[in-house]
């Protein structure tokens, strides 16, 4: 078997079945047991086992796309045998090549008879002519139900070239190192993993992997985020004001990447404020030489607490650290102390741009200048123009184009899935006194496809320089990456002070707010009851205010389900007349009795006297905040009967002024306030209520009869564990075809969710932006991804009501035509993807809406759902709208969206589920229920359809989501729960994600998490009489294991169906 030329990872197996190899569909266990055949040959001592196969070519499979090269020749060896009820069976050594377009081929790359008395070796040859997006060798070929063995597996270069010395890096100078035991001569002594595991490789290496020299090295494994590594607390070893060189000789090993970056980091700790993080250098390193990281440090104060540590390689990439060295710096001659400060200060401080020459110091060197021309000055004088950040400028003049510019190429320094600030300083100077500068991105993909993209613009002028921001990610390798200056119309330069593209800079993230005393419960609005006349009331505007019995003496519901004890109301009421403005009514300011972060409920009755035949009159409470306004909920009134009105609101900074008023009716309409209570909730007391409501519905009892051979019970106190493998409760999220490609995104989306929509790419603006012009690539690949994971989908959205999210084209038809465009979408979609979608939101958001409704009739509602089910009878076809939950919108309250759909129904629309977007900003669960509550009464499945929570402080964000998940998981009516995104940057609500771009799970990430793990049934016992093991867990697919000690453990499938009454399932263990 070839050594270091072999293109197969762990080709005898030594380091585990999960290095390099996977399973084809089957299992895959690795074993140093002699089989039947015997050990393996050559002295190998592990061997592979695929078993559980069910197809003739499944087996154990390898990537080996990024090592081999096309129009070379290759040597194929495996060594293989089968254990099972056969004596012989064929064997094959296969190679899978996928290319562009979908194109699939396969080789016999070695074949023969093997039998499963001895070990056999299987050859051939294989040679690959054009290069493929990926390949695949795999070993196959054993009838159904045989066992295929290899104990390894060789492809290996024809004709060798002859392998080079490689030069190892210099050993480290070590002299006045401050470290403790920093070339890990005793072990990992003085060193510790930050949240990860270090270990000692000791003098034999690890994993094949050998120390510069033959030295030790230490291992940092286990790694989950990028911020854990190797660490030691350096606080009584550095000085401040002294200057510090480190230097660190490391690698990495693991996961497939190509080159990560490490980062030598101090945390500083100093009291009474937060943790600082100080970057002291960084280098990229890679997993085939030992490479050398080099920076200084330097501390201008004593902190409290000092740690060393190296950080940065993707989560599940090992590092390897072989010397670390800190030493102190000897002052140059020449060179005063302060200066040095200065330098240095400058040089730790400032990001690493991966632009070269960003301040122009060295002129245009390595800058290139299209359509254009340059020169680097450090004045102008007319207009008058000084350097901002550095000593020069450069001005691009001459331009003959809007993309005409300046431009690097940073193909060979950008780092895949790592998110990039853009940071520029511009002006402009010429003909316009004001133009867009847009910082722009050129990629050119392996097919020679190209790409543009805007990552930042500033609204530049001639006065004054303007800083320009964007953030840039690439998530798969182009051929070419560019970025470059564009925008002005020809004739304007554009003049540059400095442009920077570096690694993203992230706060320490927030800690939970602390709250004192938030007086759950209690209303902070004075004389609320009106027993002491309008004392603490007054009029805004014109109004005149008076007060009037007759009112409810009941709080409403969605208060009642928030308050312990609920208050007795007078039954009075403030009546708001002479009114001439919408915004007049009755004000309170209750300034000094908020508290901040503390989550408020809003509730009150409202309606209104002699509206003169206006229908549809609306009243909202507002909160006025230092001259700015928030709704604490809205609703539609009539003079007929009170309506309940609720809302929610949290301040985050100390208001100089807050008034609470009701407000919304026409002028000349008089508006009638009752029982307004505001009150802080306490959102967590409702979690016991919750929990029980989940395990009544989403729960059923089980019991579990095991028997053995001869259907016999087995004894009691027999130890069973119980494991859920999968829910049958959906949660799922939403996807997009760019961020499929970022690997880290698709792991979380797939360990985390199990269903799927589509962000944009079903959308009708999406797949027919112009007339005519299709496009179906990005969801045909998207539907390809969740079949190939057994994903459930929705399709959102066939139509869309809102005007602002129909194309242009669309705007310019004619009634006809716009009614023939429709015919033409919903036959193109549905017959397209019939039966691949489970549900679909046919016209979304049409309680906001009218494009359809006004240039056709109403009557083109209930025909889009006819239509719909014509094309793909078996989708469940939905309604789908927002602000349902939050009673913010009077014009989707779930009373009106439930009139809605009854009233579809009734035109014979097939309406199968409603949708309940669930964009919520301060989510309280009692309102969420309320409006559940009233859904309900339509009598058809709700789903919570694109649930987000936006909070900047991200334990915030995760409590306000864990409010939304439990009330819709808990609640009778809702049969699934969607997500709209997690990714930072791939999700459109500003701090909603639960992933950072640097792929740490924050706060709300974690939630998420905790309570997926809340509703998955885990236990262990034993066995009763006659074999039962009873329990109660959620709805759901399991393996039951049933350990009989020394005689092993047997592992049984079965699954828990939806049911009222106890399931009794017998299990057989034979």
């Amino acid at each position: 078997m070839a050594g270091s030329n072999n293109l197969v990872v762990n080709p005898t197996f030594i380091w585990g079945s999960d290095h390099g190899w996977y399973p084809l569909c089957c299992s895959l266990s690795i074993s140093d047991k002699p089989p039947e055949c015997g050990g393996p040959p050559s002295g190998h001592q592990f061997y592979c086992v695929a078993n559980n196969r069910t197809q003739a070519w499944q087996g154990i499979a390898q990537d080996v796309t990024s090592r081999f090269k096309a129009g070379v020749e290759y040597n194929v060896e495996a060594c293989v045998s089968i254990s099972g009820p056969i004596e012989v069976a064929d064997v094959r050594a296969t190679l899978k090549l996928e290319y562009e377009e979908g194109k699939v081929t396969y080789a016999n790359l070695a074949s023969g008879s093997v039998s499963k008395r001895e070990w056999a070796f299987l050859k051939g040859k294989m040679k690959v002519l054009t290069a493929p997006v990926k390949a695949t060798v795999y070993l196959e070929g054993p009838p159904v139900g045989v066992d295929l063995l290899a104990s390894c597996f060789s492809i290996a270069l024809s004709n060798p070239e002859p392998e080079r010395s490689i030069k190892e890096p210099m050993d480290l100078d070590v002299e006045g190192n401050v470290l403790v035991n920093s070339i890990f001569s005793t072990g990992v002594q003085g060193w510790s993993g930050n949240c990860c595991k270090v270990m000692h490789s000791g003098l034999q290496g690890w994993k094949g992997i050998m120390g510069p020299r033959g030295k030790p090295f230490a291992i940092v494994s286990d790694r989950t985020e990028v911020w854990q590594g190797i660490q030691q607390d350096i606080t009584p070893l550095v000085q401040p004001n002294e200057t510090y060189l480190v230097t660190a000789m490391l690698r990495t090993e693991g996961a497939p990447h190509e080159g990560a970056n490490v980062l030598a980091t101090v945390s500083l700790e100093y009291g009474g404020s937060d943790t600082r993080y100080l970057s002291v250098g960084r280098v990229k390193a890679s997993s085939t030489e030992w490479v050398i990281l080099e920076g200084k440090l330097l501390l201008d104060t004593r902190p409290n607490k000092a740690v060393f540590y190296l950080e940065g390689p993707p989560n599940g990439v090992d590092l390897l650290v072989s010397t670390v060295v800190i030493k102190p710096v000897t002052t140059p001659q020449g060179s005063s102390p302060k200066k040095q400060v200065e330098e240095y200060h400058t040089q730790i401080r400032v990001p690493e741009s991966i632009l070269h020459n960003a301040t122009f110091a060295n002129g245009l060197q390595s800058w290139n200048l299209n359509g254009c021309k340059g020169v680097v000055c450090n004045s102008l004088e007319n207009p008058k123009v000084r350097p901002l950040e550095g000593k020069s400028f450069a001005v691009v003049n001459q331009r003959t184009a809007t993309w005409a510019g300046i431009e690097q190429t940073i193909t060979d320094r950008i780092d895949l899935e790592t998110m990039y600030d853009v940071v520029a300083a511009v002006r402009i100077s010429g003909p316009c006194s004001t133009s867009t500068v847009r910082a722009s991105l050129y990629i050119k993909e392996a097919d020679n496809s190209e790409r543009y993209s805007t990552m930042g613009s500033v609204e530049a002028n001639s006065t004054e320089w303007k800083q320009l921001k964007g953030r840039l990610i690439l998530l798969k390798a182009p051929t070419k990456v560019s970025v470059y200056l564009e925008g002005p119309p020809p004739g304007t330069d554009i003049l540059v002070d400095s442009f920077y593209i570096q690694p993203a800079s992230k706060p320490e993230p927030a800690k939970p707010p602390i709250i004192t005393d938030p007086k759950y419960g209690v209303n902070v609005v004075e004389n609320s009851n009106l027993q002491h006349g309008l004392k603490h009331w007054n009029a805004k505007g014109s109004a005149r205010l008076s007060i009037f019995s007759g009112a409810p003496t009941s709080v409403p519901p969605a208060a009642a389900l928030s308050l312990p004890c609920p208050p007795y109301l007078s039954g009075n009421c403030i009546v708001a007349s002479n009114r001439t403005q919408y915004w007049e009514g009755p004000a309170q300011t209750i300034t000094d009795k908020l508290e901040l972060f503390v989550v408020y409920q809003v509730s009150a009755w409202v309606r209104v006297g002699n509206s003169y035949g206006k229908a549809g009159q609306k009243v909202n409470v507002a909160l006025g905040i230092d001259g700015k306004w928030v709704t604490g909920g809205e609703v539609e009134v009539d003079e007929n009967s009170w309506k309940e009105i609720m809302g929610s609101f949290r301040l985050e900074k100390k208001p100089k002024e807050a008034v609470v008023y009701a407000q919304g009716p026409e002028p000349g309409v008089d508006l009638m306030l009752a029982g307004l209570q505001i009150f802080a909730v306490d959102r967590t007391a409702r979690i016991p209520i919750l929990k029980t409501q989940a395990d009544k519905i989403r729960k059923r009892d089980v019991v579990l009869k095991l028997t053995n051979r001869g259907n016999r019970p087995i004894p009691p106190g027999i130890s069973v564990r119980i494991e859920q493998t999968s829910r049958s409760f959906p949660l799922g999220s939403c996807i997009s075809r760019f961020n499929l490609d970022n690997n880290s995104y698709k792991e979380f989306f797939l360990q985390n969710f199990n269903w799927a929509v589509f962000e944009n790419e079903f959308k009708w603006n999406w797949t027919e932006p112009q007339r005519g012009t299709f496009n179906y690539k990005d969801a045909d690949e998207m539907v390809a991804f969740c079949s190939q994971h057994q994903i459930p989908m929705r399709g959102h959205c066939i139509f869309w009501e809102c005007e602002h999210n129909c194309q242009d084209w669309l705007k310019t038809l004619t009634p006809t035509e716009l009614a023939d465009a429709l015919q033409h979408r919903a036959v193109d979609l549905l017959t397209r993807y019939k039966g691949k979608f489970q549900h679909y939101d046919v016209n979304n958001e049409m309680l906001h809406g009218c494009f359809y409704r006004d240039r056709l009739n109403p009557d083109i509602l209930p025909y889009m759902f006819k239509l719909a089910h014509q094309f793909d009878p078996e989708a469940v076809l939905f309604v789908n709208d927002y602000h349902v939950c939050d009673g913010e919108d009077a014009n989707s309250a779930a009373d009106k969206y439930a009139e809605q759909v009854k009233w579809l129904l009734k035109e014979g629309a097939p309406v199968g589920g409603i949708g309940v977007q669930g964009h919520v900003d301060i989510p309280i669960g009692p309102i969420v229920c309320n409006s559940l509550n009233k859904l309900s009464t339509v009598g058809i499945p709700i789903w919570m359809t694109e649930i987000d929570v936006a909070a900047e402080n991200e334990h915030i964000r995760a409590d306000d989501l864990e409010v939304l998940l439990r009330e819709s998981f808990a609640h009778p009516s809702v049969e699934g729960i969607m997500l709209w995104g997690f990714w930072e940057g791939a999700i459109s609500r500003k701090n909603g994600h639960l992933v950072d771009s640097d792929k740490r799970i924050n706060a709300a990430g974690k939630r998420l998490i905790s309570l997926r793990e809340e509703w998955t049934t885990k236990l262990q016992g034993s066995t009763g009489d006659c074999g039962q093991f009873p329990f109660r867990g959620y709805h759901g697919c399991y393996k039951t294991f049933v350990n009989f000690g020394e005689l092993g453990e047997i592992v049984v499938d079965f699954e828990v169906p939806k049911g009222d009454s106890p399931l009794v399932l017998e299990l057989s263990l034979a």
